[in-house]
């Protein structure tokens, strides 16, 4: 992969890095089941919201706090941000986030990492910076740490408040394929497969196009084959379909490897642009012996335009593009025989 996504983040205003994280949010459907981006005059401490279920506020949700701060998270900040989720859930404005993260591409000053990482230590660090940052940082109206309100903060699990720095936000599940799907980030080279890699055996997977395969050069050659063994004892042959398992099985590679990092949309985009590419083509050399037909088609394949941040990177080898078409054959979509 190309390693520049946390320099994209670190260039994001804060507006940008809040709608980024809610963004995330609903792309992770799997943990979250709705969202929220309260607006600057009433976030009351929230930034960007994650519900884990429909009761919203009234069951579990997550809190996520942006500070895209040019320095660090600093102390002030720290302290305020989490007063503030304190004192409104005090007020019966929500409960209390079951998680609370911080995101910081720059990270935070010492004083504060060193509590983050010491989740004892933050009640305390809160409850002594009240008065300093709090009594007149969360409202317009003082907002004095009543008992009620320290023992809620006693009563918190602060393990549950994290800090995400640029390095750390670019790894969470899917948050490449958001930063993709709205940046021009070069998504890297995908794994290549040699033709030792190819295994010996054909799965039940890849049984269609093989066999096709068989009969292609069965036709070619004039010879009975009647397996995939057959034609790789063959010497003209026997490369020829190894080398086309090799495309194949290229093309699963490159799928698996930028499936959690791109929208689904840009990597299915390069077996449409293939197909677009040779289909005409293929049609027309229906009459066509069929070892003409897939040795031109390999050919019209492997020039293929790709759209998208794969194509504009030129991250996608010929023999991804090839393999694209033994996929069709494999799905009865463009058959060779």
């Amino acid at each position: 992969m190309a390693f520049n996504e946390d320099r994209q983040i670190l260039n994001l205003t804060d507006s940008e890095l809040e709608d980024l994280v809610k963004k995330w949010l609903a792309k992770v459907s799997d943990i979250y089941v709705g969202f929220e981006r309260p607006t600057a005059s009433a976030d009351m401490g929230r930034d960007a919201v994650g519900f884990l279920s429909a009761r919203r506020y009234d069951g579990e949700w997550h809190n996520y706090q942006c500070k895209h701060l040019k320095a660090p998270l600093g102390k002030a900040e720290f302290v305020t941000e989490l007063g503030k989720i304190f004192y409104y859930a005090g007020q019966g404005e929500f409960t209390l986030p079951t998680s609370y993260i911080f995101v910081c591409p720059n990270s935070a000053v010492r004083d504060v990492k060193k509590v983050i990482d010491r989740p004892s230590l933050i009640a305390d660090f809160l409850i002594d910076n009240w008065e300093a940052y709090c009594l007149n940082g969360i409202s317009t109206t003082p907002c004095p740490l009543s008992p009620a309100l320290e023992t809620a903060i006693r009563a918190y699990a602060f393990e549950k408040v994290e800090l995400w720095k640029a390095s750390e936000l670019v790894e969470k599940p899917q948050m490449r394929a958001v930063l993709h799907e709205h940046l021009d980030i070069d998504p890297g080279e995908a794994p290549r497969m040699s033709v030792a890699d190819v295994p010996a055996d054909v799965a039940d997977e890849e049984s269609a196009y093989v066999t096709q395969l068989v009969a292609v050069f069965a036709a070619a050659s004039g010879t009975p084959f009647t397996s995939y063994t057959d034609v790789v004892a063959n010497v003209t042959y026997g490369f020829q379909i190894i080398n086309a398992r090799r495309r194949y099985l290229e093309r699963q590679a490159f799928r698996r490897h930028f499936r959690d990092n791109l929208p689904a949309s840009q990597i299915d985009n390069v077996d449409e642009d293939v197909h677009e590419t040779v289909i005409d083509q293929y049609h027309a050399l229906d009459k066509s012996p069929l070892y003409e037909r897939l040795t031109q088609i390999m050919g019209a394949a492997s020039t293929a335009q790709v759209t998208g941040a794969l194509g504009r990177h030129n991250r996608v080898t010929p023999s991804v593009k090839q393999g694209a078409c033994h996929h069709f054959a494999n799905v009865g979509r463009m058959p060779w025989a």
